[in-house]
């Protein structure tokens, strides 16, 4: 992938580039990144997202384009924990379900956070938008930004995703960050039990050929029982089917 600034040679541009893993753990947006490396020049790594992943040799790139867009919902209650829910037809079901086992939860829609998950704990990172059909208590919502901005105290996490390798990285990356996550075993046990029972499908079926294993996530419900069962049974369920 061939990257050209006008006016400089492609040594200068390389030795640019090398700078990249200094700044990796920063919060910053792409063109922030793009700026402080090439000489205030803010749009150089617009669409070079792939470029950057791959120099800092992960999967996704760090740096988004833009503040993350948090959705949450609120419960008419007081919550007591947080659950990150991946896909958005199952996040709205959870807001709207009432079950018993939402109903003292934060919940949040978290696709696409594995390379920004830290962005999430900084007030520039986020925009947070709550839920019209969810509790808008001022109280409520000052409590999940308090939270959510380390200001005053720390609440129990869950995930919940797809049962396959991309959603442990999810996982992965959220403990990096909310080092109280754990995968989520309302939903996942009814995903896991699906799985043994012959019940997933293949990678190939699901367009997830593409999906590394990852060995570990340092929660111990992923890493002990729905990470082997997927290397077990090389098989995968999407999210869908629980709740």
């Amino acid at each position: 992938m061939r990257l050209d600034v006008p006016g400089r040679t492609a040594h200068e541009i390389v030795q640019q580039l090398a700078l990249l893993p200094s700044i990796a753990e920063e919060p910053l947006l792409l063109r922030e990144v793009s700026a402080r490396l090439f000489w205030g020049l803010s749009k150089v790594l617009d669409g070079r997202q792939q470029l950057v992943a791959a120099i800092l040799q992960v999967d996704d790139c760090p740096f988004p384009e833009m503040p993350i867009q948090l959705l949450v919902f609120l419960p008419s209650e007081d919550f007591t924990g947080v659950l990150f829910v991946e896909n958005s037809a199952t996040y709205e079901q959870a807001t709207r379900s009432g079950a018993e086992h939402y109903s003292n939860l934060a919940l949040i829609f978290a696709s696409g956070f594995r390379g920004s998950a830290r962005r999430l704990r900084s007030a520039s990172g986020a925009s947070v938008y709550f839920a019209g059909h969810g509790s808008l208590d001022e109280k409520q919502r000052n409590k999940f930004q308090a939270w959510l901005w380390r200001e005053e105290f720390k609440l129990p996490c869950w995930f919940w995703g797809d049962l396959d390798y991309a959603g442990m990285r999810i996982l992965a990356a959220l403990r990096k960050v909310f080092d109280e996550t754990s995968a989520w075993e309302p939903g996942y046990r009814i995903m896991l039990e699906r799985l043994l029972a012959g019940q997933g499908h293949t990678p190939e079926s699901g367009a997830k050929t593409g999906q590394l294993i990852i060995e570990a996530t340092g929660c111990a419900y992923a890493d002990l029982e729905l990470i082997p069962a997927m290397v077990l049974t090389g098989k995968f369920v999407d999210q869908e089917v629980g709740g």
